[in-house]
């Protein structure tokens, strides 16, 4: 989604009109869920997808309506009836399409330039698009705090939205004051914090990168926190001493540590400050004995045992792994299932 975000400020920027397409809601089994975005522009051509066929291809004939009326648009297909015979989707559920219609003048080019350096920031983020073309809340960002820097959304939106978010999937309409709006959540990949630089630690950075996690890496030996090790990490940090290794971050809820030091005594040390910390999963490498040592000593300098049922160790899916590949897999997967299944109750506070 971040690539996208990026080509449409890209698109805009160069003073392109678009007409960005949203699943804005769906139910049962459809190509592709609610949230999923799709950039189409004047002359036809796309960006990103909503699951291809012919929906996707009703969807470009709509774009030309935006484009010559300059208005948005709704657009809703049952794959579970006529419509499915029409567009040979035997799919059996309903979607819902949100045709936005985004003319490249300076507020767009504003909000989406905030939305994307809130993505590359790694922090949660909320596009709010309002489907009246003449209403003074048109477009606007709400940050991962609540906030919006646009000054005329009203208290009673934001609070509209944070209480549909609960129950909610990655966008979905509302209705507040008689007009209508398409709130879509851009859950970011998370701040990944490898805490150790050994031969796991970089195997897990380069997998977890390339599932979208933004990937720091933590260490006291230059000579294995570095680039030519971990080439696509975000940050590296050589770091004196693992005693306040998380000193300078905002470790919150999007936060991922993962512990995979080169000894005990160390792992211990930064189990003891994650544990203080607000993050979202906490997982440390290592045998049940290990673990339970390391509990029983931390237990004896005021933790408490349920503390403890938030810390994924062994760390990983039990896959069997064995090798640094192997177990990188296993831990990252654990990440996915995490970032996925973790997320769905969040809201704005």
């Amino acid at each position: 989604m971040k690539k996208l975000i990026q080509q449409l400020c890209s698109f805009l920027s160069d003073g392109e009109d678009l007409v960005l397409v949203t699943i804005s809601s769906q139910s049962g089994s459809t190509p592709r869920l609610a949230g999923a975005k799709m950039i189409i522009h004047r002359d036809g051509r796309i960006a990103g997808t909503i699951g291809g066929g012919l929906v996707e291809a009703q969807a470009m004939k709509e774009a030309r309506n935006c484009f010559s009326e300059g208005h948005s648009l709704r657009r809703v297909f049952d794959l579970s009836n006529s419509d499915a015979a029409v567009t040979d989707m035997i799919c059996g559920g309903k979607l819902e399409l949100f045709l936005e219609f985004i003319p490249a003048d300076e507020e767009n080019k504003k909000v989406f330039r905030a939305l994307l350096e809130a993505m590359t920031s790694g922090r949660r983020v909320t596009l709010v698009s309002s489907l009246d073309v003449d209403s003074d809340n048109r477009r606007f960002v709400i940050d991962h705090q609540g906030r919006t820097l646009h000054e005329k959304a009203s208290d009673g939106l934001l609070a509209a939205v944070r209480q549909i978010r609960s129950s909610t999937s990655a966008a979905t309409l509302i209705d507040y004051m008689g007009r209508e709006y398409l709130i879509s959540y851009f859950a970011v990949g998370g701040n990944l914090f490898l805490v150790g630089a050994g031969h796991v630690a970089a195997c897990t950075a380069e997998a977890a990168a390339r599932v979208g996690f933004r990937v720091i890496v933590i260490d006291d030996r230059i000579e294995f926190a570095n680039r030519d090790r971990f080439p696509l990490a975000d940050e590296i940090k050589v770091i004196p001493s693992f005693t306040d290794c998380f000193k300078g971050y905002d470790v919150d809820g999007d936060s991922y540590l993962v512990i995979v030091t080169r000894g005990h005594m160390h792992d211990m040390e930064v189990l003891n400050q994650a544990l203080r910390t607000r993050a979202g999963y906490i997982g440390m490498i290592g045998s049940r004995k290990k673990r339970n040592a390391i509990y029983a000593h931390l237990m004896d300098k005021g933790f408490e045992e349920a503390q403890f049922e938030q810390v994924h160790c062994p760390i990983g899916m039990a896959i069997e792994a064995d090798t640094p590949e192997e177990i990188a897999v296993s831990i990252v997967g654990e990440l996915i299932y995490q970032r996925a299944t973790g997320r769905k109750a969040w809201h704005l506070i």
